[in-house]
Formats: C-alpha cells, structure tokens, sequence
C-alpha cells in the first residue's frame, strides 16, 4: 500500500471527525480564534482531493511513497491530519550522506504534504515559499528525518499577504549530533498557525528556534512548540520578537519535555515583544515537563514599548521620530538573527528586514 492509495487518506479524515472541531478548551488551540476555522469533519465521506505539492530548486519524488501511519491513530492536532487527509500524493526528497544543496519548497494549491530525509552528515537548506491563491484554508504538512551530524536550515520570510487562513505543521526526527535551524518572519495580514513537534532522539542533537513577527490591522499569528528531549545531552533554544501595531495579536505556546534518563539537557525560551498600538496584544505560554534533576531549562518573557530614552536620544540629533523609531525596529529585529551562521538563510531575512 502507497500513500497514493485512498486508505491512509480516509484514516487521516476518519481521526478528524473523530476529534471533531478544535474548541477553546483544548489545550492545542487555546489561544487561536477556532470559530474562524471552517468545518473539516466530513459528514458525507471523506475527501480526497488531488491537490498536490510542489517542490523548486530540488527535485522531488512525486511517485507512491512507501506507506507510513504518520502517526494518524494518535494524532490530536487536525492541522497535522488535513493535508493527509485532502491531499494528493506527498512530495518526497532524499538528501544522501555528505550532500551539500539548496530547495524552493512551494505547495501547488490548498494543501501540501513533503517528506524530507537528511542524509549523514548533509548541509541542506530550505526555503518555504507561500501559495498566494487565496483558498478558505490551505494546510501544508513536513515530515522531515535529520540523521546523525547532519544539518539543516529551514526558513520563510514571505511578502505580507491577504490568505485568510493558513496551518503548517512540522515533524522533525533528530538523530545524534544532528543540528536544525528553523527561522521565519510573519508579517501576512490573515490568520496563520504554526505548529512543530520535535523529537531529539539522539546524544548532541540541537534545534534552534527563532521567529519574528510583524504584524498590523487585525492579523493573528499563532506558533504552537513541542520539544521532547529523549536522549542526553541534547539542546533546544526559543528565540521569539514580536513587533506588534495596531489591533494584532500573537500568541506563543511552547512545550518542552525532557525524559526519564535524559541527564545533561539544556533547554531555552525567550519571547520579546513590542507593543505599538493601544490594541495590540501578546499570549504567552511556556511549559516545561522535566523527568530529571541533571539538567538546565529556563523560560522568560518581556512586553514593552520602544525604549523612550532611546527614542529621545535619537530624536535629539535631528533624526525625525518617524525614523527613530523604525531604526530601533529594526535593531530589534536584527538582532534576533545575527547569531546564525552565514548562508542562505541569513542572507535572506537579513535582506527582509532591510526592506522594512
């Protein structure tokens, strides 16, 4: 059986009517508006579109993908299930032991499933572009396997966009001495959620978040982490800044757990962010679920306006208070990625942020 074949699809929707709507008392959705989410559960028999995912500057398998569950039994997140369960057949890669290569990764309509494998000591990186057909809801799911020292960066900084509504769910699997770098700016206008489940399976595995959020009018942006630590000496850093203006809203909900045995971890979440509107506003929710004494995990949380000294300091000097304060924006910005390494990713939201 393939993932071409119906069967996984209708297991997919199957778990979708089974959990039913996302409600606000459920732990995953919390904060997210769940009454702007259109009706997924399929009264009538499942759905399954042909839709598709697209793949640029890599070449992508496009053929029947040797059949995994993706864990749709245990599944209790609906936006990890709609792109299986209304998607055509998923897009996969094979990066092999020691490649060096660079990726475009665009979905072709509403919803997208790709599946990545990093080889052996590979350095991948990979760029997300959106779809900008509006849709009432586009779901894109990746299912990525990073062996042992390889590295991977992952990164989108897409144009502000006008899509109402948009999911993107990551799994990421990392094996000893494996490195991720996930880095984004948001600044579309709708309504957007990203949600990653992360597994560092093996000794000296790091993942490494960071996200900055630019946001006006109503839009509301909505980032749901969770982190398992299952080996020793493994490394996980949350790094989010938020530049919010008039009536946005951001909400950050990052989880960390780490193991029985799991001796040695270090784990960190920051979250920053500026108000710039009277209407403007930030949720944070950080937990931690430690199952050892012989490790070190903090959290921390900051909500401001720009700094008054300095906006006096540079308004001082004849700089008008217009500039001031989008020089301090973007130092704020900046800073949150100078500490990446240079390379594709870097150069790209580096080059974002000078055009703000």
């Amino acid at each position: 059986m393939s993932y071409m074949n119906s069967e996984l699809a209708q297991a997919a929707q199957a778990r979708i009517n089974a959990l039913g709507m996302p409600k606000r008392n459920n732990e995953l959705w919390s904060f997210f508006p769940v009454h702007k989410i259109p009706s997924v559960v399929d009264t009538a028999g499942t759905d399954c579109a042909a839709n598709g995912a697209a793949a640029g500057g890599i070449v992508a398998n496009s053929a029947a993908v040797e059949c995994a569950d993706f864990g749709i039994a245990a599944e209790t997140d609906i936006a990890a299930l709609l792109p299986i369960a209304k998607s055509a057949p998923a897009m996969k890669k094979d990066f092999a032991a020691g490649e060096t290569e660079m990726g475009l990764i665009k979905s072709r309509d509403d919803f997208g499933h790709s599946i990545f494998n990093i080889g052996k000591n590979a350095k991948v990186s990979l760029e997300i572009l959106d779809n900008k057909v509006e849709h009432e809801i586009a779901a894109e799911r990746f299912d990525i396997n990073v062996e042992e020292g390889a590295e991977l960066e992952i990164f989108f900084a897409n144009p502000a966009n006008e899509l109402p509504l948009q999911f993107r769910h990551f799994v990421i699997k990392q094996a000893a001495n494996s490195t991720v770098h996930f880095s984004n700016i948001l600044q579309d206008a709708g309504i957007g959620r990203i949600s990653i489940d992360v597994d560092l399976n093996g000794e000296g595995a790091n993942f490494d978040y960071r996200s900055l959020s630019v946001l006006k009018g109503s839009a509301s942006k909505h980032q749901r982490l969770t982190i398992r630590h299952n080996a020793p000496n493994t490394v996980s850093s949350q790094f989010a800044r938020n530049l919010l203006d008039e009536k946005s809203y951001v909400s950050y909900d990052g989880s960390v757990i780490v193991g029985n045995g799991c001796s040695q971890v270090n784990s960190s979440q920051l979250v920053n962010s500026i108000l710039l509107g009277d209407e403007s506003s930030v949720s944070v929710k950080p937990v931690l679920k430690i199952y050892h004494d012989d490790v070190e995990c903090t959290h921390g949380n900051t909500c401001g306006e720009l700094d008054a000294d300095q906006m006096f300091y540079l308004t001082s000097r004849g700089i008008p208070a217009e500039t001031a304060k989008k020089m301090l924006m973007k130092s704020f910005a900046k800073e949150l990625f100078l500490p990446l390494n240079d390379g594709p990713a870097k150069k790209r939201l580096l080059q974002v942020l000078a055009s703000l």
